[in-house]
């Protein structure tokens, strides 16, 4: 499943870190927004690290599903990714 995900975390070292951990999941769209593709037990595995780093009174973690229909539907204005991420992108 395909997953835009953002956040708003009010410390720069959590902040730092949540970004480091989704940058080994997906692409880095926008300052705070990532696009991943993740199975099921990715996606528990992401939220259960990603929860670790948090602090719950203060930070936002949101996780948007995006059906394939639905992101085709995807408008982007202004500069345009160098690549996409789907079921076939590899990060290392």
């Amino acid at each position: 499943m395909f997953y835009l995900i953002c956040y708003d975390i009010t410390e720069d070292n959590r902040r730092n870190r949540v970004a480091k951990v989704l940058e080994t999941y997906g692409m880095r769209v926008q300052k705070s927004v990532f696009e991943v593709v993740l199975n099921e037990t990715e996606y528990h595995q992401l939220q259960t690290r990603l929860l670790k780093l948090l602090n719950k009174r203060q930070d936002q973690l949101r996780f948007y599903p995006l059906s394939p229909h639905n992101r085709d539907r995807i408008v982007i204005l202004g500069k345009q990714p160098e690549y996409q991420v789907d079921a076939l992108t590899f990060i290392v």
